[in-house]
C-alpha cells in the first residue's frame, strides 16, 4: 500500500472516521474537522489527483450508467431495510439537525472521504491482496460500523458491498462518490420532510 494511502487512512480514522472525534463532538470539531480532513486528502493525494483525467471520466457514458446503477441499488437496499428494520435516527441524522454546515458535509465531503477510504484504499488493497469478497466484506463492515447505527448495520453493509461491486465494474471511484452523494442528498430530503 502506498505511503500516501496509509496517511489518508490515519487522517480518516482520527479525524472523521469512527475514531476519537466521536468523543469530542462540539460546534468546533463538527464545523472544522471534515473540511480539514478533505484538505489533507487533497494534499496527500495531490500527485494522483494531478495525473487523473477528469475530462475523460466525465465524457465516458459508462461512468453515468454505473453511477445510476449504484444509486438505484443503494436506494433499493435503503428502502427494503427501512421497511424491515424501521431504523431510529442515528448520529449523522442528529448532527444534521443540530449543525447548519452538516448538510454540505453530508452531500459533498462525506462521500469523498468515505469512498476514498473504504472503497479505493481499503477495498482496493484487500481485494488485490486476497480477493473481491474479502476486500468487499472488510471494507463494508468498517463502513457499516463507522456510521454508529445498530439499526442500520445491515443497510450500510449491503450498500458497501454494492458500492465495492460498482467501483470494481466501473473502474472509477467517481462512480461511488456520486452515487453516495446522491443517496445522502435523498436521505437529507427525506429527513427534512419527516421533520
Amino acid at each position: 500500500m502506498p505511503r500516501e494511502y496509509k496517511w489518508v487512512l490515519l487522517v480518516f480514522f482520527l479525524i472523521v472516521g469512527p475514531g476519537p472525534i466521536v468523543f469530542i463532538l462540539n460546534k468546533y470539531t463538527v464545523a472544522l474537522l471534515p473540511g480539514i480532513s478533505l484538505a489533507l486528502y487533497i494534499y496527500l493525494l495531490r500527485n494522483e489527483i494531478r495525473s487523473a483525467s477528469f475530462d475523460a471520466v466525465l465524457k465516458n457514458k459508462g461512468f453515468y450508467v454505473w453511477t445510476f446503477r449504484a444509486l438505484r441499488a443503494g436506494l433499493i437496499v435503503h428502502l427494503v431495510c427501512a421497511v424491515i428494520f424501521k431504523p431510529l435516527p442515528n448520529l449523522p441524522d442528529t448532527l444534521i439537525q443540530s449543525y447548519v454546515i452538516m448538510p454540505f458535509y453530508t452531500i459533498v465531503v462525506a462521500p469523498i472521504v468515505e469512498e476514498v477510504a473504504y472503497r479505493k484504499i481499503i477495498f482496493g488493497f484487500l481485494s488485490e491482496k486476497y480477493n473481491f469478497w474479502v476486500g468487499a466484506s472488510v471494507s463494508s463492515a468498517l463502513f457499516s460500523l463507522g456510521h454508529f447505527s445498530p439499526d442500520r448495520l445491515v443497510t450500510y453493509f449491503l450498500v458497501g458491498m454494492l458500492f465495492c461491486h460498482y467501483y470494481k465494474k466501473s473502474g472509477s471511484i467517481g462512480t461511488t462518490i456520486f452515487a453516495h452523494s446522491a443517496l445522502n442528498f435523498i436521505s437529507l430530503v427525506m429527513l427534512t420532510v419527516k421533520s
